[in-house]
């Protein structure tokens, strides 16, 4: 028993998908997410892991609501700490057991009701995916459609994401669009080690294991909403204004590290790491000569530095 965190085991039997979800602060948007897994059509059984991390609003209250609502449907881990997406992650994946992982964050939602029984039938019918995708709209928080993706899930046709996508730190699609086989359940004690000391945002690990062990079939149909929230605690409002340059840079060098780790590591990957950072060294050059302030110059000085222990110092 984890003393860290309140568990409330669903009950039922062995179910088809689990469908995780981390939730935070969502009490504006949870209703949505939930309405959209419960409203699914499905000739087959499912349930919903939900990770609540310590909210600071009703988030709680709603799954307590909901857990009374549809009995048997609902896991929920109720963290006692604040512990961050990372531990949040770790800890709901760990408990998947269904045959297919659907993943859904709390201020997201599906709009398709045949968007589960749709990916299930087809990964059924096609032993040679991995997982299954598909496009998605960006929404701002009320739901209204925004004219632009912010270069993030542009609309793209139909294609196959694999292992030149995942070395390259791309993403088949946004979380709310996936559906995977459970490869966790096979998973080592070494496997998941490495996947929860790899600083890296779940579904970046997810997905780049999964372009590396097999194909991902991405579908050119919209089946979900991306809520992009400018304001409160969500990330796009965290890093809306920010220099994020060095962080970015950290997120796939981590991931190239968490890649060899799980022993999937090619040179080709390294030469696209060491780009990333020539790249974005050289945009901190200019964000510095545009706007002088202390944390450009600090995410100058540290890919200035990584570069410098990278390549070493060509002189005498």
């Amino acid at each position: 028993m984890d003393e860290r965190y309140v568990y409330m085991p669903a009950k039922c039997g062995e179910v088809m998908v689990d469908i995780v979800m981390e939730t935070y602060n969502h009490e504006n948007y949870l209703r949505q997410a939930l309405d959209s897994i419960f409203a699914q059509q499905t000739q087959f059984s499912y349930k919903v892991i939900v990770g609540e991390d310590c909210s600071k609003d009703h988030t709680k209250d709603i799954l307590l609501e909901y857990f009374d609502k549809y009995p048997g449907k609902m896991e929920l881990i109720l963290w006692k700490k604040n512990v961050g997406t990372l531990e949040n992650d770790y800890e709901i994946m760990g408990r998947c057991r269904a045959k297919y992982v659907a993943t859904l964050e709390g201020d997201d939602y599906w709009t398709d009701k045949l968007k589960l029984e749709k990916q299930v039938s087809f990964l059924e019918e096609h032993s040679e995916y991995i997982a299954v995708c598909h496009n998605v709209r960006c929404v701002n928080e009320v739901g209204k459609l925004l004219h632009r993706d912010f270069r993030f899930f542009p609309i793209t046709e139909e294609h196959i994401y694999g292992r030149k996508h995942a070395g390259m730190a791309q993403l088949a699609g946004q979380s709310a669009a996936l559906i995977l086989r459970n490869i966790f359940k096979q998973w080592s004690e070494k496997e998941w080690d490495c996947y929860k000391a790899a600083k890296v945002n779940g579904d970046m690990k997810i997905q780049a294991v999964l372009g590396m062990a097999g194909n991902i079939y991405c579908s050119r149909e919209i089946m979900s909403d991306y809520r992009r929230t400018f304001t409160g605690d969500s990330w796009t409002a965290s890093v809306r204004w920010d220099n994020r340059l060095w962080d970015s840079y950290k997120a796939i060098y981590e991931l190239e590290k968490y890649l060899y780790a799980m022993g999937y590591g090619t040179d080709d990957m390294d030469a696209f790491v060491k780009s990333v950072l020539k790249n974005a060294l050289a945009g901190s050059i200019q964000k510095l000569l545009c706007e002088w302030n202390i944390r450009n110059l600090n995410v100058w000085w540290k890919l200035l530095c990584e570069w410098v222990k990278k390549n070493g110092c060509k002189g005498r």
